[in-house]
């Protein structure tokens, strides 16, 4: 499997929303129910991928298709396809998140995550901070983490 990592560009917009709508609806029923996914995924839209004015999002791309995508700062929207998970993408894209970060002089990574995602961020030296809560766009209290890193 060949995939490549670029800036987002115009048009990724669709691409990303579809691919972020899979990837939490693939989440197990262990970690959220099918109510608590349906409403994690309720109401996003295409319009809603833009790059950050003071940032970067990268996408990875398989087969020209956005198959994950990543933002920066405090690592936000880390999503992989369901079916090309565990092939070293999101490990990559994390990676140049924090280089970015330790570029621009940040010394302490952030994330807010789902529970379903905190093992892939310990493994990678991340450590949890608090357990916390979020509203989804449906409504919903979801249970989530906050983890961090030093760079």
């Amino acid at each position: 499997m060949s995939w490549t990592i670029r800036p987002m560009r115009a048009g990724d917009g669709e691409a990303m929303q579809r691919l972020h709508q899979r990837a939490i609806m693939a989440t197990s029923d262990t970690y959220y129910s099918l109510e608590e996914r349906e409403s994690w995924a309720f109401g996003l839209r295409s319009d809603q991928y833009v790059t950050p004015a003071n940032g970067h999002f990268d996408v990875a791309v398989a087969d020209g298709l956005v198959v994950a995508f990543c933002g920066p700062d405090e690592v936000i929207g880390l999503y992989i396809d369901p079916a090309l998970q565990r092939h070293g993408i999101g490990s990559a894209l994390l990676g140049l998140a924090e280089a970015r970060m330790r570029d621009a002089g940040t010394t302490l990574a952030k994330v807010h995550s789902a529970l379903s995602s905190q093992a892939f961020y310990e493994r990678r030296g991340y450590h949890e901070i608090e357990r916390t809560t979020h509203k989804s766009r449906g409504g919903l209290i979801l249970p989530s983490v906050r983890l961090q890193k030093l760079l």
